[in-house]
């Protein structure tokens, strides 16, 4: 089970939503959440994760202490904890759980006329996306 949050950047005009893989890092372990318009002109890699114009700040220390009590025998850095999904984005990029959301609605009309098209439109638009996400560089995109 995971713990979803959603969480504004720093400049409030922007959000995401992030997943907690495992519930095991609480979501205060992200100090500060930066949209492309409210971003540091630097990042310190050691605690600061960048993915397409967003930056992720993590209590690396803190993550080390949760990991540690559970007996991972990991490294906290901002790319592990992002790529493997302690804190991350629910789904590939920022907004996916809108557009996710949207695209069902606009297809479900299509669920009782033609359930198979319905199952094909909603693969053939997300596979769509997918590949947007991954040739603008989103980071789990291009785990896919």
């Amino acid at each position: 089970m995971c713990l979803n949050l959603r969480r504004f950047c720093v400049c409030g005009r922007n959000s995401t939503y992030l997943s907690c893989r495992d519930n095991l890092l609480p979501g205060e372990i992200l100090l500060n959440l930066f949209c492309p318009e409210c971003r540091p002109d630097s990042t310190e890699e050691d605690t600061m994760l960048q993915d397409c114009g967003w930056v992720l700040e993590y209590d690396v220390e803190r993550a080390q202490a949760y990991f540690d009590l559970k007996s991972m025998q990991v490294r906290a850095t901002p790319g592990f904890i992002f790529d493997a999904g302690y804190l991350s984005w629910q789904g590939l990029a920022p907004g996916d759980q809108e557009i996710n959301t949207r695209l069902h609605q606009r297809l479900a009309p299509l669920i009782k006329q033609d359930l198979a098209l319905y199952l094909q439109s909603l693969r053939a638009e997300w596979v769509a996306h997918v590949a947007q996400l991954k040739a603008a560089g989103w980071r789990k995109a291009q785990a896919t």
